[in-house]
């Protein structure tokens, strides 16, 4: 039976003074350039969820997830991107990048809360393969 080992690996770069020197843990060197890219491969679907305006590229292919703050919040503009990856030994975990051009506040803020959804998800995922198991 494969178990979720839950593991962020968060690296952030929360300066828009890095942003500009060097390419980011995503790879680039702006959220904006990020989102331009996704926009035009093909097979990324991109959403926006409502109500709270969050712009969502899904690429299924290859088990990879980007979150776009909107405008109006907090730490925009940032992007964390989270990609699903196994181990050699079958187990599956979370890996996950952001890119944050916001105060260094709101971009540990932003990171923390989704340390805490990525959490979450792991717990239901291990409570799911144990009634399945």
């Amino acid at each position: 039976m494969r178990t979720l080992i839950f593991t962020t690996l968060a690296l952030i770069e929360a300066s828009a003074a890095f942003a500009q020197d060097a390419a980011s843990g995503v790879g680039y060197k702006t959220v904006s350039a990020a989102l331009e890219w996704l926009r035009s491969m093909p097979g990324i679907d991109i959403t926006t969820t409502k109500p709270d305006g969050w712009t969502i590229a899904s690429d299924s292919k290859n088990n990879v997830q980007w979150s776009f703050t909107p405008p109006q919040h907090y730490a925009y503009p940032a992007v964390v991107k989270r990609a699903i990856k196994q181990r050699p030994d079958g187990n599956i975990y979370i890996e996950m990048t952001a890119l944050c051009e916001a105060d260094k506040a709101s971009c540990d803020k932003l990171i923390e809360e989704f340390k805490a959804l990525n959490e979450r998800i792991g717990q239901n995922v291990q409570r799911s393969l144990k009634q399945g198991g």
